[in-house]
C-alpha cells in the first residue's frame, strides 16, 4: 500500500464569467449499439470512470492465522450486488452526499460484481471506478455487467445477436468490451444470458475470444462469470477459459468437485469457478445460514457461494426515502450508522466478533470464511477510511465541512473486525466526527479494566530487510497505555513488543514512531495493538487516525500531473467544474486532493481520489473574484 500523502501539485486557474457549461459525469450504461464504436477519445466521461489502482496480489500465509476453528481458506465469496440504484445517475467520482455506500469486508470477499442495468437504461454497465479501486487494493476482482434480461422484463434477443456478430471471423464485441475493461481498469464481464436467442457453443467462443484478446496483452487475470438460470455447471462454458466461472441458479449449494475433470480443471479449481447463488435480497443479509452450510459446512469447504444483491437489505433498505431529499445531515447519519451495523452482521456476526462461532441460527461469514490479504510490502498505510464522511481532514486539519461520499479513497481497514480480548464493555466503531486524513477514524470506547487488552489488526506478510518504521497516529483520553505488539511467525499470537517510539504532535493528534530496526531477517506477519490498564479506566476513548509500516528514511517517488485541464467556462455566480489530468501510477501514491482557491487566498478541500479527473459540484462564487 502506498503512503497517504500528495506527492505532486499541480494549479490550474478558470476564469468567472459566461454561462456554466461543465456537468455531473456519469458511470457507464449503454445498449450495444452505442458500444460498437466506443472508445475514451469520444466518450466525454471515459477519464472520469477510470479505475487507476491494480488488482493487489493476496497472499496465504504459512500456517493459518484463524480467528476461529470453523474458518477455512478453500471456498469463495463472490459479491453480486447494487453499488447504485440505478445505473444511469450513477456518479463517476461519488457525490456530496452521505447516502453513498460500498463495501468494506472485502477481506471475505474474492470477486464484486456490479448488479446493474435494465432494458429501458442500458445493458452494459462497467463497474464504478471508485468501486474497482476500493476493491483492488484488497485483491478482489471487479466485474462490469452484461445483463440480457428476460422477456417479461424487456428482453430483446435482437441484443443478443448483436452481441454474438462477427466479422472476418471474429467477435466484434468481445474485442470491444475487452477495450473497456483494460482502459477502465476493470477485470472482465459478468454476462446474465436471461433472454435466449443463442448457444452454449457461441458464447464459449466469444469468451475463448475475450480471453485470448487478454492473454495476449497480459492481462491473464481477466475473468468472464456466465449465468443463464441453470442450477447445473456447464462443460461448454467452463471449459472455455481457465478463467471462466458460472453463477448456479439459487439453491444450487452442493460440493462440485467431482466434477472436476469433466471441467478440465483440478478438485482446487472448481472453488474459483463454480459459486452457487444465493438469493439474499430474500433472504435478508444474515437469513442464508442454511445456504452457507451447504456450501461451508464447518468441517471444512465444498462449495463457492454467490452473494445476490445483500445491499439491498444491508444499505437500500435504510436509504430509499432519503435518496436525493434527505441525503445530509442527522437523517442520513443514522441510515448509514444502521448500514454499517448490518454490514458488520452479515460479514462477521451479530456480535461483531470474529472469534465468537455463533450459538444463533446466523453464523456469520467470518465463521466460514478465512480473512484474506494483501499487506505484503512497505510502505504500507491505512487511515481508516471508509468512503464516506461529514468532513474532509489532512493530516489531522478539518479542510472541507461538506458531507462526501468517495468508496475509492477506502482504507485497507482492519483484518479483524473487532478482535479485542479481555473486552469487558469496550466497544469498536466507526467515527465520522474526527480524522487525521480523509473522512473517519477508528474508535475505541468503554470501561479499561486493568490488564491487558489486545486488539489484533491486521494480517500481513512484510519482510523486513533495512529496518523501518512503524507509525501509529492516535489520540486517547489516558496516555500510556497504548503498546505496539508484532507477530514474527505466522500465528495470531505477538512474539514482539515495540518500544521506545519517537513521539510528535501534529493538530492534536500523536504520532509514535517505532524503529523496526532489530527485526531484520524476519518477516512481520500480525500487527496488534495491547490497551494495557494499570488502573481501571471508567470512560476510555482512544482513536486510530493512521497505522503504517515505512521503508526506513523513506523517500516516496513523487506523481507528475500533466494535461491538467477543465473545458468548464464558469458561470458569472456560481458553476461547476470538471477536470482531468494524466498521471502515472506507482506504489508510493495514494491519492490527490483538490482544492477550490480563489482569488483571494481562501481555499477549500473538495475532493480526494486516486483517478485522473474529479468533478466539482455547483458551488458560489466568493464576492467578486474574478478566477479560480
Amino acid at each position: 500500500m502506498r503512503l497517504n500523502r500528495l506527492f505532486s501539485v499541480a494549479m490550474l486557474s478558470i476564469i468567472f464569467g459566461g454561462t456554466a457549461s461543465a456537468q455531473q459525469p456519469y458511470g457507464g450504461c449503454w445498449h450495444p449499439e452505442h458500444v460498437k464504436n466506443w472508445s475514451p477519445e469520444t466518450d466525454k466521461n471515459a477519464k472520469f470512470n477510470r479505475s487507476k489502482v491494480p488488482l493487489a496480489k493476496r497472499f496465504k500465509e504459512p500456517t493459518l492465522m484463524k480467528a476461529n476453528k470453523n474458518q477455512f481458506y478453500e471456498g469463495q465469496v463472490c459479491n453480486a450486488t447494487i453499488l447504485f440504484p440505478t445505473c444511469s445517475s450513477c456518479p463517476s467520482q461519488g457525490a456530496n452526499n452521505f447516502l453513498g455506500y460500498q463495501p468494506t469486508y472485502w477481506q471475505y470477499m474474492d470477486k464484486l460484481v456490479y448488479w446493474a442495468g435494465s432494458a429501458s437504461e442500458g445493458i452494459i454497465i462497467p463497474p464504478p471506478a471508485p468501486s474497482t479501486d476500493a476493491a483492488h487494493q484488497s485483491g478482489v476482482k471487479s466485474l462490469g455487467q452484461i445483463f440480457f434480461p428476460p422477456y417479461a422484463f424487456g428482453g430483446n434477443q435482437a441484443w443478443v445477436r448483436e452481441m454474438l456478430t462477427k466479422e472476418n471471423g471474429s467477435y466484434i464485441f468481445a474485442k470491444k468490451l475487452y477495450e473497456i475493461a483494460k482502459y477502465m481498469g476493470f477485470d472482465g464481464w459478468f454476462i446474465n444470458q436471461e433472454s435466449g436467442g443463442s448457444t452454449l457453443s457461441e458464447w464459449a467462443g466469444f469468451i475463448k475470444e475475450f480471453n485470448a484478446l487478454a492473454d495476449a496483452d497480459g492481462n491473464s487475470h481477466m475473468e468472464i462469470q456466465w449465468y443463464d438460470a441453470s442450477g447445473s455447471p456447464s462443460p461448454t462454458i467452463l471449459k472455455s477459459h481457465k478463467n471462466t466461472s458460472q453463477f448456479l441458479e439459487y439453491g444450487a449449494n452442493g460440493d462440485y468437485r467431482d466434477q472436476a475433470s469433466q471441467l478440465g480443471c483440478t478438485k482446487e479449481e472448481t472453488f474459483s469457478k463454480i459459486y452457487a447463488g444465493i438469493q439474499v435480497v430474500n433472504s435478508g443479509h444474515t437469513g442464508f445460514s442454511y445456504y452457507l452450510n451447504r456450501s461451508m459446512p464447518t468441517t471444512g469447504h465444498v462449495g463457492s457461494i454467490d452473494l445476490f444483491c445483500p445491499e439491498e437489505r444491508i444499505w437500500k433498505d435504510n436509504v430509499k426515502n432519503l435518496l436525493g431529499s434527505d441525503d445530509t445531515g442527522p437523517s442520513a447519519y443514522a441510515a448509514i450508522q444502521k448500514t454499517f451495523k448490518n454490514e458488520e452482521q452479515m460479514w462477521v456476526n451479530q456480535e461483531g466478533d470474529p472469534t465468537v462461532t455463533s450459538t444463533t441460527s446466523w453464523p456469520g461469514i467470518s465463521n466460514r470464511v478465512l480473512e484474506r490479504s494483501t499487506i505484503t510490502n512497505m510502505p504500507f498505510v491505512s487511515s481508516f477510511c471508509v468512503g464516506v464522511g461529514k468532513h474532509r481532514f489532512v493530516e489531522g486539519k478539518k479542510e472541507g465541512t461538506q458531507d462526501w461520499y468517495h468508496s475509492g479513497v477506502q482504507s485497507i481497514m482492519p483484518t479483524w473486525r473487532w478482535w479485542i480480548e479481555n473486552k469487558g464493555n469496550l466497544s469498536a466503531s466507526i467515527n465520522w466526527d474526527d480524522a487525521y486524513n480523509y473522512g473517519s477514524s477508528m474508535e475505541v470506547s468503554g470501561s479499561l479494566t486493568t490488564g491487558d487488552h489486545l486488539m489484533r489488526l491486521y494480517k500481513t506478510m512484510i519482510p523486513v530487510t533495512a529496518g523501518g518504521t512503524l507509525r501509529l497516529v492516535y489520540k486517547t483520553t489516558t496516555p500510556g497505555t497504548l503498546e505496539m505488539k508484532l507477530a514474527t511467525e505466522s500465528s495470531t499470537t505477538p512474539d514482539v513488543t515495540l518500544t521506545d517510539a519517537t513521539v510528535t504532535e501534529k493538530n492534536g493528534w500523536t504520532i509514535a514512531d517505532y524503529d523496526l530496526a532489530s527485526l531484520n531477517g524476519k518477516t512481520i506477519y500480525m500487527i496488534a495493538l495491547n490497551m494495557k490498564g494499570e488502573t481501571e479506566v471508567p470512560y476510555y476513548q482512544l482513536k486510530l487516525g493512521e497505522l503504517a509500516v515505512l521503508p526506513a528514511a523513506y523517500a516516496p517517488a513523487s506523481v507528475t500531473v500533466e494535461n491538467l485541464a477543465s473545458t468548464t467556462t464558469l458561470g458569472a455566480e456560481k458553476s461547476d467544474v470538471r477536470l482531468t489530468w494524466d498521471y502515472t501510477y506507482n506504489d508510493d501514491f495514494d491519492h490527490f486532493d483538490i482544492y477550490k482557491k480563489y482569488e483571494n487566498g481562501e481555499r477549500t478541500l473538495v475532493g480526494q481520489t486516486r483517478g485522473e479527473a474529479f468533478y466539482v459540484p455547483t458551488f458560489v462564487r466568493n464576492g467578486v473574484d474574478n478566477f479560480l
